[in-house]
């Protein structure tokens, strides 16, 4: 009999009651507005059982839940989170793998909370938001952070910010390319301004990275590191795939990008990023995700995106590496 193929949802969301209640103002948005319009999917946020009953027809084994977008609201709101997602694993061991949630500062409280969802709670991942209006992810006050979770070698899920990232957005784009800048400026971020000081740190960037597998060859033409001996004529310019390996500088920033983890929601479960993925990011750095309930909703998507991954011309333990293997592996599970 074949072995059967582990299905883990990287991204996941749900919001637990108590949360609901502390919904307020921050970082420029009213959530108790948002809750009064949320769509009938969105609505499904705070659902447990019928989320099960989802999972069961989609072929999902286990889902990684978080919230991060809501960390903004303050720490009471990260602590309503993570009591709620501490139930709900509790009572679920075998279905739902929580995520610790605190604000993006390193203040007292917030250094206390992880240390109380981490060792208390018994979280053994963390979710952050991939900026704020008051910080990015590679803000130097985030260091004593960093410090405490590379002890611990948990991973961290990012999510985009929900803000509004730039006045006068239309056509949606608050939606779609505002949130992917978000999360390709914080890839860059982590990549030159976090990695370098906390190699040993295992970040999940949501949706690619923010469509990542098109824009790595962009990023990776102006790589420049500091103390790199680089001719006067090419300092400061893009450089060729050619001049990038004579000057050996493609094997260095592989070496450092191949230590970021992505996730494959975000997208609907639209395979030409998928494919453009396997090409430019190490299947076992790759991990399969759905957005639930946001851009995959019906479970018959969840299982047409990853019969499609199962197709891929990858070796087959690469696929299920994919499909739940390197998040199994991150959580040491």
């Amino acid at each position: 009999m074949a072995e059967k193929w582990l299905v883990i949802d990287s991204h996941n969301h749900y919001i637990p009651e108590k949360a609901v209640e502390l919904a307020c103002f921050a970082d420029g948005i009213d959530y108790r507005d948002r809750l009064k319009v949320m769509s009938a999917g969105y609505k499904r946020n705070f659902e447990v059982e019928p989320r099960l009953a989802f999972m069961d027809e989609a072929g999902v084994d286990m889902a990684v839940l978080n919230t991060a977008s809501w960390s903004p609201q303050g720490i009471e709101m990260c602590r309503a989170l993570n009591d709620g997602y501490a139930a709900v694993v509790a009572k679920y061991p075998k279905r739902f793998i929580g995520c610790a949630h605190v604000p993006l500062d390193a203040s007292r409280e917030t250094l206390d909370e992880l240390d109380r969802a981490v060792n208390g709670l018994g979280f053994k991942g963390l979710a952050l938001v991939s900026s704020t209006l008051k910080s990015s992810i590679d803000s130097e006050s985030l260091f004593p952070l960093y410090e405490k979770i590379s002890g611990w070698d948990i991973p961290i899920f990012l999510h985009p910010a929900t803000r509004v990232v730039w006045d006068g957005l239309k056509y949606g784009m608050t939606n779609h390319v505002a949130r992917e800048y978000d999360l390709s400026r914080a890839t860059v971020e982590i990549f030159y301004g976090v990695l370098n000081r906390f190699p040993d740190l295992h970040f999940v960037l949501p949706h690619y990275g923010g469509g990542m597998p098109a824009l790595k060859g962009r990023i990776m033409a102006w790589y420049q590191p500091e103390g790199w001996n680089i001719p006067d004529n090419l300092r400061n310019l893009p450089k060729t795939p050619r001049e990038l390996r004579e000057l050996g500088l493609d094997r260095a920033f592989e070496e450092r990008f191949d230590r970021i983890y992505f996730d494959m929601a975000g997208f609907g479960g639209w395979m030409p990023i998928a494919q453009s993925a396997i090409k430019m990011i190490r299947p076992d750095r790759i991990c399969f995700g759905t957005d639930y309930p946001f851009e995959i909703h019906d479970s018959r998507d969840v299982r047409e995106f990853y019969e499609n991954i199962k197709r891929f011309d990858l070796p087959e333990q690469d696929k299920r590496n994919i499909l739940g293997g390197n998040v199994k592996r991150l959580f040491k599970m």
